[in-house]
């Protein structure tokens, strides 16, 4: 048998992997990057057309920004950009000064739901699949998926090389395609970089439409560049509360309780070393102690069966937790004043203080005058995932970017805490139709909300405060 010629080989390499040459010479280390990173990720989800949808990522842009210095505000002292424009060849161009940059992505693609009601499309399936699919077509799979995959596959590969290391990228989706979602975001970050799939509570009035349940919730997908060991931030507490310090599964422990520091009840006095507690704790005085004015001015050394050890009751000492012995069975308990952020649960309602799309709607119809866009996020969604792990100067990216959800949340996190972080947001300039409000209030194309909305933001945080840089490029995608 005769080996294949190396030019035969060498068509075989362009065919499929299209990006591992440049000027027609072969990228070998390219080449070894690429097999290396495909061999760790494997991945069971299969459709026509995958091999072309990954090759996309990888082919040159024929598209070029353009900047738009009529419909860009304050852009010369301003590094947030949106792009009108076909995400693919907006992920291409930003690869050259964005690439490993950008600290967090949120995305709320079309979920591939089959309706054509909405502002945007949300229509993915082939022709075939308007017809009823029979059940033992092989191609029903193709038909309704096979699209949506496609648009989606080239499009989280760029983005994961937008990402820094510590990067994070968080995916709005519904039951309609989260299964195939989370197979490809395996196979594109890496099954070992997957964190979460939250649910969030995206109605408390659900539509009773459904024969067999109502749909309270939608999920958001989350995968870290390189999964680090660097907890999520969640939510503070910030009421007082009152936590007593004995356990009774912990070992027999002794504690010295700084004078002057542990506030009481117990009325002035010298109280003697001794038998103390209560019916279910033991707590022995080792030492004399005194009370005076409602605190123990003498060191008070207790023996029972404590939460904490010395240096840990020393520590919090330090840091303004408050220590009380409230009465004489000497039972001590502390107060914090303000709380570390807890690791955030894996479900989103208002108990994280994020809304639903009820109030997004609602914000969204006060703000451009109508029922423009269908189903908005609520900004304190993507504030809320921001914050898992934030960077005040950092840069976050939303290549779906609809009705501006993502820059308005960008721009009140900085105005909370006066940070410097940047947004780009991508939206394709799709076309209304003319039977939907949108269209009615002048707004011919999606970009055109996004715009309004990034305007009106400009206008109303340059007046809150003059210190937070609301404006932005606004760059044109042309061929």
């Amino acid at each position: 048998m005769t080996p294949p010629s190396i030019e035969y080989l060498l068509n075989i390499l362009k065919k499929n992997y299209p990006q591992v040459f440049l000027n027609n010479e072969l990228d070998l280390g390219k080449l070894i990057q690429i097999f290396e990173y495909e061999n760790q990720n494997k991945s069971g989800l299969v459709w026509n057309g995958k091999v072309a949808a990954k090759n996309q990522a990888y082919l040159p842009s024929n598209s070029k920004l353009i900047l738009n210095e009529e419909k860009s505000l304050d852009s010369e002292s301003s590094e947030n950009i949106f792009i009108e424009g076909d995400n693919l060849d907006a992920l291409k161009l930003l690869q050259k000064h964005y690439s490993e940059r950008i600290k967090a992505i949120y995305i709320d693609p079309p979920y591939n739901t089959g309706s054509e009601s909405f502002v945007y499309s949300d229509k993915f399936t082939n022709q075939k699949s308007s017809q009823k699919l029979n059940q033992k077509n092989p191609n029903s799979f193709e038909a309704l998926h096979g699209n949506w995959l496609s648009m989606m596959y080239p499009r989280l590969i760029l983005g994961r090389m937008l990402l820094r290391q510590d990067g994070i990228i968080f995916v709005s989706i519904d039951d309609h395609e989260l299964a195939n979602l989370k197979l490809m975001m395996d196979e594109v970050f890496g099954e070992e970089n997957y964190i979460e799939i939250f649910s969030w509570v995206k109605s408390e009035t659900p539509a009773n439409l459904s024969r067999k349940s109502k749909k309270v919730t939608e999920y958001v997908l989350c995968y870290q560049k390189q999964k680090n060991k660097t907890k999520f931030k969640g939510i503070k507490k910030n009421s007082p509360s009152s936590n007593g310090l004995l356990n009774q599964s912990n070992a027999v422990n002794i504690l010295t309780f700084p004078k002057n520091k542990v506030s009481t009840k117990i009325t002035d006095g010298i109280i003697p070393k001794g038998d103390y507690g209560t019916d279910k704790y033991s707590v022995k005085l080792l030492e004399d102690t005194e009370v005076k004015n409602g605190y123990f001015t003498k060191e008070v050394i207790l023996q029972a069966k404590f939460k904490w050890t010395q240096s840990k009751l020393d520590q919090e000492i330090k840091n303004g937790t408050l220590i009380q012995i409230p009465t004489i069975k000497l039972s001590p308990s502390y107060e914090k004043l303000a709380y570390d952020e807890e690791v955030p649960p894996n479900l989103i309602n208002h108990k994280v203080g994020v809304d639903t799309n009820e109030t997004a709607s609602k914000e969204l119809r006060e703000m451009l005058g109508g029922k423009i866009f269908d189903f908005p996020k609520p900004p304190s969604l993507i504030k809320y995932l921001f914050g898992f792990s934030d960077d005040p100067e950092g840069i976050y990216l939303d290549f779906f970017a609809g009705s501006g959800a993502t820059a308005q949340a960008v721009l009140e996190m900085n105005l909370k805490d006066q940070g410097q972080r940047k947004y780009i947001c991508i939206q394709l300039p799709e076309e209304i139709k003319p039977n939907l409000e949108a269209f009615t209030k002048g707004f011919r194309k999606i970009s055109e909300i996004t715009f309004k909305r990034l305007s009106l933001l400009h206008s109303k945080l340059s007046v809150l405060n003059s210190e937070i840089n609301a404006g932005f490029k606004y760059f044109e995608l042309k061929d």
